[in-house]
C-alpha cells in the first residue's frame, strides 16, 4: 500500500481530484486509473475497519475495493464535483452501502449453511474479540458522526480519513483559517467521543 499524503505541509495528490473527475466525465479512461491509485489506500482502510470479520471471507479487501470503485465510476456521470470533501463523501457512501450488502450476503450464506469461503483466505486477524471491537467502534463512530453538523463533519473526514493538511481543509470546508479548521475538528471529535461513550463506547 502506498503511503498517504503528508498530514501537514506539502501539496496533497488528492488536490487534483476535481480535475481527474472532470477528465473521467469527459471520457478519459486514464483518469479512472489515476483516481483509483490515489484513493485505493483510503477505500481499503475504510472497508477493513467496517467489514465484520466473517464477511471478509467473501473476498479479500482489494477485491472489495475494486468492486466499490467500479460502482463509484458507474455513478460518476451523475456526480457534481464541489471539492474533495464532496467526492470523498460520495465515494464513502457507496463504500459503506457495499459493506451493508457484504454483511447481508455473509448472513445469508451463514443461514443457509453454505460454505463461507470463496477460496480466498481471510486476512490475518487479531482474534474475534479484537475484530468485533474494531467493527463496533467504527460503526459507533459513523453513527456519532451523523450528529455533527456540516462543515465540521466533512472537515473531520478530510483530516482522519484522507490526512489532508489544515490549510486545505480550511479552504475545502469554508473555515476562515487553518487554526479555525483545527479547532472545529477538535471540538467535533469531542462531540463524537461523548456520543460514543453514551452508547457504551470507551474513549
Amino acid at each position: 500500500m502506498e503511503p498517504g499524503p503528508p498530514i501537514d505541509g506539502g501539496a496533497s495528490p488528492l488536490q487534483e481530484t476535481g480535475e481527474l473527475v472532470a477528465r473521467w466525465q469527459r471520457g478519459e479512461r486514464s483518469a479512472a486509473d489515476e483516481l483509483y491509485r490515489r484513493y485505493h489506500p483510503r477505500l481499503n482502510s475504510l472497508l477493513r475497519a467496517r467489514l465484520p470479520a466473517g464477511a471478509r471471507r467473501l473476498g479479500d479487501t482489494d477485491d472489495l475495493v475494486h468492486d466499490v470503485y467500479l460502482k463509484i465510476l458507474g455513478a460518476l456521470p451523475r456526480f457534481e464535483m464541489r471539492g474533495i470533501s464532496s467526492f470523498w463523501c460520495f465515494a464513502r457512501t457507496i463504500a459503506l452501502n457495499h459493506v451493508v450488502d457484504a454483511a447481508r450476503r455473509h448472513h445469508a450464506i451463514h443461514e443457509t449453511g453454505m460454505p463461507e469461503s470463496d477460496g480466498v483466505p481471510p486476512a490475518p486477524a487479531r482474534g474475534p474479540v479484537g475484530e468485533a471491537i474494531d467493527h463496533e467502534s467504527a460503526a459507533a463512530f459513523d453513527r456519532a458522526l451523523a450528529r455533527v453538523p456540516e462543515p465540521v463533519r466533512s472537515a473531520i473526514l478530510l483530516r482522519i480519513e484522507l490526512d489532508l493538511d489544515w490549510a486545505t481543509i480550511a479552504v475545502e470546508c469554508g473555515f476562515p483559517s487553518p487554526d479555525a479548521a483545527r479547532v472545529a475538528v477538535k471540538r467535533g471529535l469531542g462531540v463524537i467521543a461523548k456520543e460514543m461513550a453514551g452508547h457504551g463506547e470507551t474513549t
